[in-house]
């Protein structure tokens, strides 16, 4: 698939979607949106991807709204109608898509950049990335999910504190409040998290999408909610070609298939 704002590419069951546009650190476009919106409906249903590595281009991973590209003419309506549609069409689908998202920051991460990074799994950054929530410097609220998603990482104390500063964070520092799972020297980072990756997509695709969709439901439900979602996802899970093929190749003390076991399903 060719775009103007992304690559792409599959390799073992791992799909890296990177961000393109390198002279702008990556900053967002309605363009690049609208690809990502595509790209991230077909990656969800390929049966082939087990895994999604995000990831820039150049020396970001994406420096937030492009603000050359901002569009001074719009009511208040139409701004309204096109941040939602950026929300419920790319970063919900890219936050509950079925297949586990690794953000792999390569640089900084700014505004909506930091937020999209959030959006992900987890995020595995380079010793050369930042983070900064830099909505407060131009007179703007965190978007994104930010308001949503940077305090059930950090706690909303220190969001706040990040919030209303605007202040850098470093990928060590943000490693050291919780936002960042590891830190890798930055030639290493790619290979780090394709090593990652790759433990994920050995797993049971079917397993591990409904384990995605349940602990994204635990920050906002109840014990109770919890105990019945799990009862469901865990009959299911019984009734798989995956589970069949686990306990197989347990009893044949071999490495389970379990993307060929979900093919078959």
């Amino acid at each position: 698939m060719a775009y103007n704002n992304l690559l792409y590419d599959v390799s073992d069951r791992i799909a890296t979607i990177t961000l393109n546009r390198p002279d702008a650190m990556n900053a967002t476009t309605d363009e690049l949106y609208q690809e990502l919106q595509d790209l991230l409906g077909k990656v969800a249903a390929y049966r082939d991807v087990g895994c999604i590595i995000l990831t820039g281009a150049g020396r970001g991973f994406c420096a937030g709204a492009d603000l050359k590209a901002r569009k001074d003419d719009m009511t208040p309506l139409q701004r309204r109608a096109r941040h939602r549609w950026i929300l419920k069409d790319i970063l919900e689908p890219l936050f509950r898509i079925e297949k586990p998202v690794i953000a792999a920051v390569n640089g900084a991460a700014a505004g909506a950049g930091f937020n999209i990074a959030l959006a992900c799994d987890f995020i595995v950054a380079s010793e050369n990335a930042s983070f900064i929530q830099a909505f407060a410097r131009v007179g703007l609220v965190p978007d994104l999910g930010g308001l949503y998603l940077l305090g059930r990482v950090i706690g909303i104390n220190k969001a706040k504190e990040l919030c209303y500063t605007a202040r850098k964070v470093s990928a060590q520092e943000a490693a050291d409040l919780g936002i960042v799972n590891h830190v890798v020297p930055h030639d290493e980072l790619l290979e780090r998290a394709r090593a990652i990756a790759a433990k994920i997509t050995a797993g049971s695709p079917t397993a591990i999408g409904m384990t995605k969709t349940l602990l994204n439901k635990a920050s906002n439900s109840t014990l109770d909610q919890m105990l019945e979602y799990e009862s469901y996802a865990q009959t299911v899970a019984y009734l798989t070609p995956e589970y069949e093929e686990g306990v197989q190749a347990f009893r044949e003390k071999r490495a389970p298939d379990f993307a060929a076991a979900a093919a078959r399903g």
